[in-house]
């Protein structure tokens, strides 16, 4: 039987009513509730970068899965990172997350930098698209006296997304303040990178606990317990790790 597949999208600065609510509902339908008003309000509407793209395919006219191109510059380029694609398992092998990316794409422009850290899902698919695999980071234990030279984040996105996130605190050794993600009922934290004084204090002092660093290794094999993939339809421009969204 074949199906009949569009695709339709809205910016978020003009939202269609019916995409948004579209997407909220798949998103949470595949992963669980977690795109709450807030959590829209604050990722899209809130955004200092600016409007975000969210993109909608529908099956015989049913919504069956969404992408969104959010909109996350890096070092004052314009750029977008994919996030929150999710695909109902009915639909699953129709070909719609490649549908949907290619016509974000052409919206978009095919010059306009994007790039993503895909699930073990969607990873294939941008590998099949052409896109490059820049890095895949290993997230293993180190301690302060090993800790590497760490990115500086930057204030304003801090302050934006970092600040309206769960779990992140602000931690200082040796004079200099980092921000980490602590998990939940873990003293486990993941070190995000070095701020100055000023965004620290936007966050609540940590106790500290174990912490894991992000680091480059050059295996291509997804290992989702091991490595968080990066892609990126360019190959030159740097990603720095704290612009991970599911680290």
């Amino acid at each position: 039987m074949e199906h009949r597949i569009q695709i339709k999208g809205c910016w978020t600065d003009a939202p269609s009513p019916q995409l948004k609510n579209n997407f909220i509902h798949l998103a949470n339908a595949v992963f669980g509730t977690f795109v709450t008003e807030d959590y829209y309000r604050a990722k899209f509407e809130d955004n200092v970068y600016g409007p975000s793209l969210i993109t909608i395919a529908f099956v015989d006219g049913q919504p069956a899965g969404a992408d969104v191109m959010w909109r996350n510059d890096l070092q004052d380029v314009k750029a977008f990172q994919t996030v929150d694609t999710c695909v109902l398992e009915q639909y699953r092998g129709m070909g719609l997350f490649n549908k949907m990316t290619r016509w974000e794409l052409e919206l978009l422009g095919e010059s306009t930098l994007v790039y993503g850290f895909p699930n073990a899902n969607s990873f294939p698919g941008y590998v099949k698209m052409g896109w490059w695999v820049k890095r895949l980071y290993k997230v293993p234990t180190i301690l302060w006296k090993n800790m590497p030279v760490s990115d500086f984040i930057d204030g304003v996105y801090a302050a934006w997304w970092l600040k309206a996130q769960p779990g992140i605190e602000s931690i200082c050794k040796k004079g200099k303040y980092y921000l980490i993600r602590k998990k939940r009922k873990s003293p486990v934290a993941t070190l995000l990178g070095r701020v100055d004084e000023a965004t620290a204090s936007l966050f609540p002092m940590s106790e500290g606990g174990c912490l894991y660093g992000c680091f480059e290794t050059k295996s291509s094999i997804y290992n989702k317990n091991k490595s968080i993939p990066l892609v990126c339809n360019q190959p030159a421009m740097e990603i720095p790790y704290w612009k991970i969204d599911a680290i």
